[in-house]
């Protein structure tokens, strides 16, 4: 969920996705799925361990457009060992294909919003908002809690 406080640090709307993703970093290239997506960047989770400001190359396809940029690692969240979330900011981006994200992620805003229908959405959409997300809610989720006592 994304918000419009003062101090946020986004400066593109974004959208949540299942876009899947090929993560080239040095000579490895594995497997991501793109879980949010703007025209700036992106936070994307796959099997590779990465490091803050290393550079990757990132490749997708969506809307029948082949997207190739190259990023700047900006965050790391280890999950667990298999998983990694990272964050990335888009760099060198050429005008093909900053004019390619901004058309999919505008087209990806207007589905969402298109989709409620109904007197409900009739208000202008906040631009921080995410799209149309098929994540499991966090109280759906079976989850258990440990707790440990001190020796």
């Amino acid at each position: 969920m994304t918000t419009d406080k003062p101090d946020e640090r986004r400066r593109a709307p974004r959208v949540d996705t299942s876009i899947r993703a090929t993560v080239t970093a040095g000579k490895r290239t594995v497997p991501f799925v793109i879980d949010s997506l703007s025209t700036t960047g992106a936070r994307l989770i796959g099997p590779l361990a990465l490091a803050m400001k290393e550079t990757i190359a990132v490749v997708f396809t969506a809307e029948d457009h082949r997207i190739d940029v190259s990023a700047e690692v900006v965050r790391v969240d280890t999950a667990d060992l298999m998983t990694d979330q990272i964050a990335v900011r888009f760099i060198d981006l050429g005008p093909e294909t900053t004019a390619a994200l901004n058309l999919l992620v505008e087209h990806m805003l207007d589905q969402h919003w298109s989709a409620g229908g109904g007197e409900e959405s009739a208000t202008a959409p906040d631009a921080e908002v995410t799209g149309p997300s098929e994540r499991v809610a966090p109280e759906d989720e079976d989850t258990e809690l440990v707790i440990e006592p001190d020796d």
